[in-house]
C-alpha cells in the first residue's frame, strides 16, 4: 500500500510538470491557433482549446482500463490512478472553477483563491505561470493587481 501510495503522489507531481512542459513549449508553441480559443472570450460551452483534454482522455482510458482491469501490476494501476487523478482535479479547478464552466461551482479555500489570481495573471500577460498547481506568488508575477472577480 505504501509502494503504492508513493508512485500514486509521483504520478502526480510528474503530470504537473508534464502539464507545465505542454501547456509552455506546446499550446503556446507550434499548437497556439488551437490554444488562442482559451486565451479569448468564449462564445458558448465549448472552445477549439477543449480538443486537448480529449485527446488526453482517450491516450489514457484505454491504459487506465489496462493498468487496473487487466494486467494485475500495482504499479501500473498506481500509474494510471495518479494520472487520472491529476486530470480530475484539473478539470475540477482549471475548468469549472477558474474558468466558471460551472457558475455557481465555488471554494472559499485561500490557495485555491490564489490559484485563480495566478492563472489570471497568465491569462493577462501570457507568460508564467504555466502549471496549474505550483505558482509564485501572482503578486509578484505582474505590476498589476488582480482581482478575483475579473473573469479569465
Amino acid at each position: 500500500m505504501i509502494r503504492f501510495t508513493v508512485i500514486f503522489l509521483l504520478t502526480f507531481v510528474a503530470m504537473e510538470l508534464f502539464s507545465y512542459l505542454v501547456h509552455r513549449f506546446v499550446y503556446h508553441g507550434w499548437a497556439w491557433f488551437i490554444h488562442k480559443s482559451h486565451h479569448q472570450p468564449r462564445k458558448g460551452m465549448f472552445e477549439w482549446n477543449d480538443i486537448f483534454p480529449a485527446i488526453f482522455a482517450s491516450v489514457t482510458a484505454p491504459f487506465v482500463m489496462y493498468a487496473v482491469g487487466f494486467s494485475g501490476s500495482t504499479e501500473l494501476s498506481a500509474i494510471s490512478l495518479g494520472i487520472t487523478a491529476y486530470g480530475l482535479i484539473y478539470f475540477v479547478v482549471h475548468d469549472l472553477y477558474v474558468h466558471r464552466r460551472m457558475k455557481r461551482f465555488r471554494f472559499r479555500i485561500p490557495f485555491l483563491r490564489t490559484l485563480k489570481q495566478a492563472h489570471a495573471v497568465h491569462h493577462r500577460f501570457g507568460g508564467e505561470p504555466y502549471g496549474l498547481l505550483f505558482f509564485a506568488d501572482p503578486r509578484k508575477m505582474a505590476t498589476e493587481k488582480v482581482d478575483e472577480a475579473d473573469p479569465v
